[in-house]
């Protein structure tokens, strides 16, 4: 039982890196535009670090009014992601951890390549395992920043607005992932909330200030584990309040709020390497406002260093 155990929470890990590395994509006027608040990597196992990269390929078919109008795009548009992250932990239940995103989006013969937002966080293990518990979970909460390395909406001189690789805001969140093994499953969930700051903006179009609000994220994950694989699947939830303008343009902004649903399948080679297949579509469930959604496949490599 120690054994199996052992493999499932190396599993849980691989599912936990990879859920969170996809929730990072989700943005603030296009839930898939690379410029979403960006979740943390958490170390939710008993290794002493992680580093992970993760390459992810979206394609943007259908858009949605803020009065939850669904309309396909004429041309649709390719979104690719790469992602380097890693997470660290120190004096035994603390943890750091970093996320650095470069976007490539492609629309009718154009392309634009750059940074997205920059994510860093703090963890606390508040529910360690330090003994078997058949209803306790194993608990990590975090703290949040992101810093708006990624150029925004806002910012985008391209009449596609393809150079927009981020949100354009300051933005800090408070979270906690819980994870649980129950023989051959396992259960991971996610609940955080951010808040983001306002900024000035002067530009051909625009001279005032972008007044955003809160916005967060609800996930819940299983997967079934047997020897050295794992099949999983997950539905996260997004929103984001209005983001409100002020000065030459007065608006008061639309809600956004969308779902994903993803289907994982990962495995373990050896102790220290894992890789994982994510399937996504943010089509299928919710009553998704004023949002681009996309389908997307991604591909991560985990390398874990043990305590």
């Amino acid at each position: 039982m120690r054994s199996l155990s052992k493999e499932s929470r190396s599993a849980i890990i691989t599912l936990t890196t990879v859920f969170l590395v996809f929730l990072t994509s989700s943005a603030d006027a296009a839930s898939c535009c690379g410029g979403g608040f960006a979740s943390p990597t958490l170390i939710t196992g008993d290794e002493r670090a992680t580093l992970s990269t993760e390459f992810s390929y979206s394609n943007i078919e259908s858009e949605v009014s803020s009065q939850g109008i669904w309309q396909d795009r004429a041309t649709p548009e390719q979104l690719e992601t790469f992602k380097i992250q890693g997470a660290h932990i120190f004096f035994d239940r603390y943890q750091v951890g970093a996320s650095l995103p470069i976007v490539r989006r492609t629309r009718q013969n154009s392309e634009s390549t750059g940074l997205g937002d920059f994510g860093i966080n703090l963890g606390y293990e508040i529910l360690p395992e330090w003994e078997y518990s058949a209803w306790r979970p194993r608990g990590v909460a975090f703290l949040s920043l992101v810093a708006p390395t990624g150029r925004s909406i806002q910012e985008a001189t391209d009449s596609l607005q393809l150079e927009a690789r981020g949100r354009g805001f300051w933005s800090i969140g408070l979270g906690t992932t819980l994870t649980k093994i129950l023989g051959k499953f396992d259960l991971v969930g996610t609940l955080e909330v951010h808040h983001s700051f306002s900024r000035e903006v002067r530009n051909s179009t625009l001279e005032g200030e972008l007044v955003p609000g809160l916005g967060g994220l609800f996930a819940l994950g299983a997967g079934y584990n047997f020897t050295n694989t794992r099949l999983g699947a997950m539905l996260a939830f997004n929103y984001e309040d209005p983001i409100e303008t002020r000065g030459t343009i007065a608006s008061r902004g639309s809600p956004t709020r969308f779902s994903t649903a993803s289907l994982v399948g990962s495995r373990m080679f050896g102790e220290a390497w894992a890789v994982s297949v994510s399937l996504s579509d943010q089509s299928l469930f919710g009553a998704p406002t004023n949002t681009s959604l996309a389908k997307s496949i991604s591909l991560t490599a985990l390398h874990r260093f043990s305590r």
